[in-house]
């Protein structure tokens, strides 16, 4: 049997390519603020990122509620709360000597619940 010489090639380099190393929970977002009555739909990583998907019972708006008054608490800080046209809302916040936090919450699929990405990077240079 014949195989198309891109298919060979492209087997070929997919064998030959390394696998980079996927930063750590612990790292990326060591306060893991986990939606109410969630569970974990998707996981991303990059090379010093991560981003977690969930889908949460909750609607959209309470669930920015929550995020807003966890993140309004010591030791984080609420620094950007950006709410969308379509609804979607973005949350960005730091903490003192960690790394920060992105969240991003929209409608469920079917309108049923929302979903809610978490991003943590690597703090890097000294912290």
């Amino acid at each position: 049997m014949r195989y198309p010489a891109f298919l060979v090639l492209a087997l070929a380099l997919a064998g030959c390519t390394e696998k980079k190393p996927t930063p750590s929970i612990a790292k990326t977002l060591p306060t893991l603020l986990i939606p109410p009555e969630a569970t974990v739909l998707s996981r991303e990583a990059g090379e010093d990122a991560l981003k977690i998907r969930f889908r949460s019972l909750w609607a959209p708006d309470s669930v920015a509620r929550y995020y807003r008054e966890m993140l309004s608490r010591a030791p984080w800080n609420l620094i950007s709360d950006t709410p969308m046209q379509d609804g979607t809302v973005a949350l960005y916040a730091e903490r003192p000597n960690g790394p920060p936090l992105w969240v991003t919450i929209r409608k469920g699929d079917g309108g049923v619940g929302a979903i809610v990405d978490l991003a943590g990077a690597q703090v890097t240079g000294g912290q």
